[in-house]
This record gives C-alpha cells, structure tokens and sequence, in this order.
C-alpha cells in the first residue's frame, strides 16, 4: 500500500517538540507530513481526498513505520554528515554518530555505506546492525543525490 517512505527533514532534533517530516506514495499521489508525540499532521491534499484505501488503515501503517524506526532514530546521538572531496568523482558522505555510549563513523557512496571500527554489529546487541544501516540512509536521504 505505502511506497516510498522517506524522512525528510527533523526539526528541533534532540529537544522535546522534534517535529520528522516525511513523505510517501499511495496509488501513484505524493503525501507529506509531520509526526509527533505519536501523532499525524498531513500537509495538503490529505490522503483521504484521493486514495481509495481509508486514511485510517494509511495512517497506521505510517505510524506503525515510524514508530518502529524512532526507536533507533532516539538511540543515535549527535549525528553529523561531512561531504568529503565534495565535487569531485571521489566525492563520499562521511558520517558519525553514538548510540549506546559508542562512537560509530563510516562513509556513504554509490548505495553503500563502509563502516570504520567498530562496527554495529560488533557491539550493539539489543538493535540488529541492518536497522542501524536502514537508519544511517534515512538520515543521509537528504544528502543523497
């Protein structure tokens, strides 16, 4: 039903009003919105005006998505993004974050992430290293050309 779910932005990102923007598509029509504190503000056309399936089962798919995903997203601290050799054919996406009281860095290019030591997987045990990677490429969507 859904289809490309993307985060957005992340306003006020570590303060209690963090307000996540996203969008997404259903039956071939592009919606955005704003999620907090477990709730849905959808920007204009609504859903409900031009999708067959009812907003309610949309709208807790979305929240069901976010919800699951947040839980990773409030674990990662302190997220940064440097372009390195920016311009050039070399260009990467150089990030780093902590979660669970470790450092993690790594680069983005081409569709693949590289992590420096440590890596998720070696250390975090209570989030499978794939949703930390899912994560990661969320918070690189806007970065990403």
């Amino acid at each position: 039903m859904i289809e490309n779910f993307q985060y957005e932005k992340e306003f006020f990102e570590g303060l209690p009003h963090n307000i996540i923007q996203f969008s997404l598509s259903v039956e071939d029509n592009t919606f955005k919105g704003h999620y907090k504190d477990g709730e849905i503000n959808w920007f204009h056309p609504k859903p409900e005006r031009l999708v067959d399936a009812l907003p309610q089962e949309i709208e807790e798919a979305v929240l069901k998505k976010i919800e699951h995903e947040l839980g990773i997203f409030i674990m990662m601290k302190n997220f940064k993004i440097d372009k390195i050799f920016e311009g050039l054919p070399h260009e990467v996406i150089q990030f780093s974050f902590t979660m669970e009281e470790n450092s993690f860095k790594g680069h983005y290019k081409d569709g693949e992430i590289s992590w420096f030591s440590p890596k998720p997987e070696h250390l975090t045990e209570d989030v499978l290293s794939d949703d930390v990677k899912s994560a990661v490429l969320k918070k690189l969507g806007p970065y990403i050309v």
